[in-house]
């Protein structure tokens, strides 16, 4: 019988110092300040219709004149990637940019025996060791054929 009135006592005095632990004195808040932070205006300087900014990038671009005088330009990087494990450049296959009409994809390059091939879901160029280039689309209808480096 005395384990049974041992429990609630132990329940009560856990109880009451919880509740006067746990209550304290409450505190005003923290007035915030608030920084209001000047902009300083710069001189903006005007650019003149008569200049011509240039800027200059890590891509060549070069433009091929196809049948039917259409213009497809690709756009490769001159960087060239590294392998840290064997030190040494890795070849130029790398990502190129078509633009056909006013659409640009990326396309990545692939495996053939007869010259330089770039594809993605949409596009193929194709570029044949005899200077000729051709793009399809993934239906395979031809977008711009016999297409030649513009001089």
């Amino acid at each position: 019988m005395s384990v049974f009135f041992q429990k609630p006592c132990y329940l009560a005095v856990c109880t009451a110092l919880l509740t006067l632990a746990g209550c304290k004195p409450l505190e005003a808040p923290i007035e915030q300040v608030q920084r209001v932070q000047t902009v300083i205006q710069q001189a903006q300087t005007e650019i003149k219709p008569t200049e011509k900014v240039t800027v200059v990038k890590s891509q060549t671009s070069t433009q091929f004149i196809c049948k039917n005088d259409v213009v497809v330009k690709v756009q490769r990087s001159k960087a060239k990637k590294v392998n840290n494990k064997a030190k040494r450049k890795v070849g130029n296959q790398q990502a190129i940019l078509v633009t056909y009409g006013n659409t640009t994809h990326t396309l990545s390059p692939a495996v053939t025996r007869d010259g330089k091939k770039y594809s993605n879901i949409r596009w193929t160029w194709k570029e044949r060791l005899n200077g000729e280039a051709s793009l399809t689309d993934n239906s395979n209808s031809v977008l711009a054929s016999e297409c030649k480096l513009k001089p």
